[in-house]
C-alpha cells in the first residue's frame, strides 16, 4: 500500500516539476506546426496563411520549455537560467504580438482587396456592356475610351416604339394601306384633327380604342437606358461615375484596351480585351490581373466569377 502511495507521489511530483516545461513545449509545438502547415499549403501565387513571426514564437517557446526541464535546470546556474528564461519568454511574447498584428494586417489587406476588386469588376462589367452596345450600333468594338464615352452619352441607341395592336377586323397590312400606322411625331397632328390632346390620343391608342397604331424607332443614349441613377437603383447596382469609369481604382491609371479581328467559322469578327494595368496586391508578389475579353478568341468573358 505504501509502495503504491509512493509511486503516486513520485508521479505527481514528476508531473508538477515538468508542468511548466510541458506547457511551453506544447504551445511552441502548436505554433510551429501551424506555420509548417501553412508553408506546405502555400503556392507560387498564394501567400502564407500564417506569418513568419509565428515560427519564431514557436521556436522561442520550445527553447524555453527545454530549458525549464528539471534535467536541464540541474546543469545550468540558477542566475543564468533566470536570464535565459526571461529572454526566451519575452522573445516569445514579442513574436506572439508581432504575429497577431500580422494576422490583423492580413485581414485588413483581404478586406481592402475584396473592396477594390469588387469596384474594378463593376467598372469592367459596365465597360463591357457599353462596348457590346457600341458594337451593336457600329458593327465593331472601339479601342478608344474617348470614343466609347462619347457614344455612351449620345442618342445613338435605337429603341422600337410600339403602341396599339393589330386585330382581325383591321390587320397590319390594311392598317398601313389606310394610313392608320403613324410615327410618334405624327400623334400631335392626328390628335388635333380629332380635337383631342396628345395624352388622350396616346391613351386611346394604347387601349386599342381607335384604329391608329404607333410604330416608330426612337433613339436614346446608352447612359439614359443603363447608367442613369434610377436605372441603377432598379437593378440594385452601384451608381456610375462617368469620369472615373475607365480608370483603375488601384492606381487611377486608365484601363488598357485593345481590339482586333479574329477568325470565327471563316468570318473575321471584332474582338476586344480590357484589363486593369495596375491590379491590387502586395509589392513583389504576383497579382491577379482582372480583365475581360480576348485578342485570340471572339468572347467577352471576364476572368472573375460571372
Amino acid at each position: 500500500m505504501n509502495d503504491s502511495n509512493d509511486k503516486y507521489r513520485d508521479l505527481l511530483f514528476l508531473v508538477r516539476s515538468h508542468s511548466f516545461s510541458l506547457i511551453l513545449l506544447a504551445a511552441g509545438l502548436a505554433w510551429t506546426i501551424m506555420y509548417i502547415r501553412s508553408v506546405m499549403a502555400s503556392t507560387d501565387t498564394a501567400d502564407l496563411s500564417q506569418p513568419t513571426e509565428m515560427l519564431y514564437a514557436g521556436l522561442a517557446l520550445i527553447t524555453s520549455g527545454v530549458l525549464a526541464m528539471p534535467a536541464v535546470l540541474d546543469r545550468i546556474p540558477q542566475k543564468t537560467f533566470r536570464v535565459v528564461m526571461v529572454v526566451g519568454v519575452a522573445g516569445a511574447a514579442y513574436f506572439f504580438l508581432a504575429a497577431t498584428n500580422s494576422v490583423l494586417d492580413e485581414e485588413q489587406f483581404q478586406a481592402d482587396q475584396a473592396r477594390v476588386n469588387a469596384l474594378t469588376i463593376q467598372r469592367l462589367s459596365d465597360i463591357r456592356d457599353a462596348e457590346l452596345a457600341y458594337r451593336e450600333v457600329m458593327g465593331e468594338f472601339t479601342d478608344s475610351f474617348d470614343t466609347l464615352l462619347a457614344f455612351i452619352q449620345a442618342p445613338l441607341v435605337p429603341l422600337n416604339f410600339s403602341i396599339g395592336s393589330f386585330h382581325d377586323t383591321l390587320p397590319e397590312a390594311q392598317s398601313y394601306e389606310e394610313g392608320f400606322v403613324i410615327k410618334r411625331s405624327d400623334v400631335p397632328g392626328v390628335a388635333a384633327e380629332l380635337g383631342w390632346t396628345d395624352e388622350a390620343m396616346m391613351d386611346s391608342i394604347a387601349a386599342d380604342a381607335v384604329s391608329y397604331k404607333v410604330r416608330d424607332t426612337l433613339y436614346t443614349s446608352f447612359f439614359a437606358e443603363n447608367f442613369a441613377d434610377e436605372k441603377r437603383v432598379d437593378k440594385k447596382l452601384p451608381l456610375v461615375n462617368i469620369d472615373s469609369l475607365t480608370f483603375s481604382p488601384t492606381s487611377g491609371q486608365r484601363f488598357s484596351i485593345d481590339t482586333t479581328y479574329v477568325d470565327q467559322s471563316g468570318l473575321q469578327v471584332s474582338a476586344i480585351k480590357v484589363q486593369d494595368p495596375t491590379p491590387f496586391g502586395r509589392p513583389n508578389v504576383k497579382k491577379d490581373t482582372l480583365r475581360f475579353g480576348s485578342l485570340v478568341e471572339a468572347h467577352t468573358d471576364g476572368n472573375w466569377r460571372q
